[in-house]
């Protein structure tokens, strides 16, 4: 069984089979990296043992160096980056920055939801983003817009075929809980940790998902 990465995530296991169908869909190239147990590191595919899998498809025209990203990618890698930035920040102003934080995860959200909107679903990005913000009514709805949203992107993932990590449901099923609970001073820390593994996974998906319009 062989494991590949899609946008320096890791997916797999899969058999060869399924590696013959990624590469006859362009999903993997020569350049790849695939591993298998026994290989000591990550090597592109054309260097491995799954080579000759890849047949006629020529090899990827070297690109000029100087291009820059999609304008669309490159919105959401700066503005994953300012949150990390803002949230680091936190711990020497003692939690100043965190507003700011909180201000870009929603930006995130709000185009996350966008790239996964579908006729029948439940809200749109402004409805999906605004209702976090309705005092006592948010507790609720915080579960249909984080959950909900990695529940959509799974399904958008699925539909279109496009192999990237899906979001386990049960990392913002968990990060919601541990907000509510950091309210008395317990699982904060916790909150703050699936925050940021969440809010990666949410850019990534987000990237996948624009690249796999092009």
């Amino acid at each position: 069984m062989w494991y590949y990465t899609i946008n320096n995530q890791q997916i797999g296991p899969v058999d060869e089979a399924e590696i013959k169908k990624l590469v006859a869909a362009g999903t993997i190239t020569h350049s790849t990296l695939v591993w298998t147990n026994g290989m000591p590191n990550w090597q592109p595919i054309g260097q491995t043992a799954l080579a000759s899998l890849l047949g006629s498809v020529p090899p990827p025209v070297m690109a000029y160096a100087g291009v820059p990203d999609d304008p669309e990618v490159a919105c959401i890698k700066k503005l994953f980056m300012w949150f990390w930035i803002s949230l680091i920040a936190a711990i020497p102003t003692f939690g100043a920055t965190i507003i700011a934080s909180s201000v870009l995860f929603f930006i995130i959200i709000w185009k996350a939801w966008k790239l996964v909107q579908h006729e029948g679903i439940r809200a749109t990005p402004d409805q999906a983003v605004a209702y976090c913000f309705i005092p006592g009514w948010n507790f609720y709805w915080y579960f249909p817009a984080f959950r909900g949203l990695a529940k959509e992107i799974n399904a958008k993932f699925d539909a279109d075929g496009i192999a990237a990590e899906r979001i386990n449901l049960d990392l913002p099923t968990w990060m919601n809980i541990c907000l509510y609970a950091s309210g008395t001073g317990i699982g904060f820390i916790a909150y703050i940790v699936l925050w940021i593994i969440y809010t990666i996974k949410v850019k990534n998906a987000a990237i996948a998902l624009i690249q796999a319009k092009k």
